[in-house]
């Protein structure tokens, strides 16, 4: 089969879950015999738009991109046995007959629930028009869509997109790299973390999307209750310096900011060394996003907030669920918990990690999706 995949990013440059999820389903697409050739911003077969533009000026860049693909296949489109489009912003008729749109979050999600200020809001609310503009132009083709969690699915759905096109296929994790460590008194002596104490492990970028002053609210209350629980923030972004500035106002002696953390080399190291992970955003993607995969599989039982991308953790037995919203219900939530014996959830975690969220099941998921497709008579 000769698979054409189309990003707007694949590592190692300028990507987060997009290309996260591209790049280790082709991957194994490749080690399996799959012909796959890579259009993106980078490569690293064809190298179209800009990642600067992207970076700089969003939906712009974006429709640039597409733009680009589109005029670029005009001719040779049909070399290609299936395309992999993703988030795709057509503005004129998809040229791939045969094509899996996969729908990794929408502006249209982020709007409705006004994640950002009204700045963010209203650019938000007009590219979410651009946005179903093209899944109804791809739809016109013999096009379905994947979408990385069931409320994706929910939003495209309410864009008018035909229920029965539309196959749920969750975020992956390399459960190779990402696993529980026995030796976590070493883990912790490399990001210099207390080595007795209990550590909860907020990774992600801090923007409002994520919620990190709501976090720090709750444990706030959290570290007045259990003296033995270190808070680990890890990351950066636009609030990070609003959410120190809050910590030293609230007087936390137990929370500690590490900043970026290499994915690559120390990620793994940093779950692993940890006991349990937060989470406190208000809107996500994917199901799991790409955080919870990684802790589920390193065995850390998650504190997430209460949106429907979370409700997997309470069904798999291995975290709680809690709004962050109500500061003194969820910091008396989490307390009770965090007394308790939750050495089940650690396992449970890992075990549905393997179960569920492996890269080599997500694999076999998409390479379905695209031998269905391949097999269509036109």
């Amino acid at each position: 089969m000769k698979l054409l995949v189309c990003t707007q990013e694949y590592p190692p440059r300028y990507s987060s879950g997009i290309g996260n999820v591209v790049y280790n389903v082709t991957e194994r697409l490749q080690a399996m015999g799959v012909d796959c050739t890579i259009c993106s911003p980078t490569g690293p077969d064809i190298t179209l738009g800009s990642s600067r533009l992207i970076r700089m000026f969003g939906i712009l860049g974006l429709l640039y991109y597409w733009r680009q693909v589109r005029r670029y296949f005009r001719q040779g489109a049909d070399d290609y046995d299936v395309v992999w489009l993703n988030n795709p912003f057509f503005m004129r008729n998809n040229p791939f007959k045969k094509s899996l749109i996969t729908i990794h979050g929408t502006y249209y999600g982020m709007s409705v629930r006004r994640i950002y200020s009204w700045y963010y809001h209203l650019l938000y609310k007009i590219s979410s028009r651009f946005e179903k503009h093209s899944w109804h132009k791809v739809s016109l083709s013999n096009a379905k869509f994947t979408a990385v969690s069931n409320q994706v699915a929910t939003e495209l759905e309410e864009r008018g997109i035909d229920h029965k096109r539309i196959t749920y296929i969750p975020n992956g994790v390399n459960i190779d790299r990402f696993k529980p460590a026995n030796d976590k008194k070493r883990l912790r002596e490399k990001f210099n973390l207390p080595e007795d104490d209990t550590i909860i492990l907020s990774l992600g970028r801090l923007t409002e999307q994520k919620e990190p002053y709501r976090l720090i609210k709750v444990f706030s209350l959290v570290e007045k209750e259990v003296k033995d629980v270190t808070v680990v923030i890890a990351g950066v972004g636009e609030l990070l310096s609003g959410v120190e500035r809050l910590t030293q106002q609230r007087g936390l002696t137990k929370v500690r900011f590490l900043g970026y953390v290499d994915h690559e080399q120390d990620a793994p190291d940093l779950y692993a060394g940890s006991d349990y992970f937060a989470v406190s955003s208000k809107y996500e993607g994917g199901e799991p996003i790409l955080t919870v995969a990684e802790a589920m599989a390193s065995g850390l039982p998650c504190i997430a907030s209460n949106i429907p991308h979370f409700k997997m953790i309470e069904e798999a037995n291995c975290g709680i669920i809690v709004d962050y919203q109500d500061t003194k219900t969820a910091a008396g939530k989490i307390t009770k918990y965090l007394r308790g014996d939750n050495s089940s959830h650690s396992q449970n975690a890992r075990q549905y990690a393997i179960d569920n969220v492996s890269w080599e099941t997500i694999t076999e998921k998409y390479l379905e999706e695209f031998e269905k497709l391949n097999n269509v008579t036109l």
